[in-house]
């Protein structure tokens, strides 16, 4: 009984969280039918952006950068007390394989995952999703693919490399209507081992999220 009320009161916080902006997805003002290739190293500065604070190209990364253990658990993964000021964890929520499929991209090898859900300055909905993988080459595999699903933008460069904690990682820039404004909405994803990580929320700061990307400490 208790674990049934749980997931009611998660699916109800989801529900609540998604009816806090008033946001449609909307490639139009820069899409291109060719499928995205276009991956820059460096980026310009956006509404938000910090010159220097997230933006490095993947080749400075560490190889020494420790790998999470195979054998680690995913919920211990996400980010509960260790979170930046003016940031509060609302619900985690349980991914199953198929759920992942739906959000991102369907695999061999994908076997769940686990979704933060967070609020910023108690306005704008954030979240963590941690994506668990068989193995390093899956996860891998699981961000090539995904980054295939994207079209070229007419303007500008839809990836960007970065590092988050010392990994490699992807920024990629989407478009969403806001009321009559079309802005850019940011998410960084990644892989640590078999793990990937995915971070993404309805604002055009970078700063922001890149410091919840950072609570992972992975």
């Amino acid at each position: 009984m208790k674990k049934i009320i749980l997931v009611l009161i998660l699916s109800l916080l989801v529900l609540s969280m998604s009816g806090c902006t008033d946001e449609v997805a909307d490639e139009s003002p820069a899409d291109s039918d060719t499928p995205a290739d276009n991956v820059s190293d460096s980026a310009d500065v956006m509404p938000g952006d910090s010159a220097n604070s997230d933006v490095q190209a993947a080749d400075n990364v560490s190889d020494s950068v420790d790998t999470i253990n195979d054998s680690a658990v995913i919920a211990d993964l996400i980010p509960e007390d260790d979170i930046p000021e003016n940031f509060e964890l609302l619900g985690i929520r349980n991914l199953t394989a198929e759920d992942v499929g739906d959000d991102y991209v369907s695999i061999d090898g994908t076997l769940g995952g686990l979704e933060g859900l967070y609020m910023y300055m108690d306005s704008t909905d954030l979240y963590i999703d941690i994506i668990e993988t068989s193995s390093n080459e899956s996860a891998e595999n699981f961000i090539t693919m995904y980054k295939a699903e994207f079209k070229s933008l007419a303007v500008g460069d839809r990836f960007t490399n970065v590092s988050v904690n010392g990994h490699a990682a992807v920024r990629i820039l989407e478009y969403a209507t806001v009321g009559t404004e079309h802005v850019g909405r940011y998410t960084y994803i990644w892989n640590n081992g078999k793990f990937v990580f995915v971070v993404s929320g309805a604002t055009e700061n970078t700063d922001v999220l890149l410091a919840l990307a950072e609570s992972t400490g992975y």
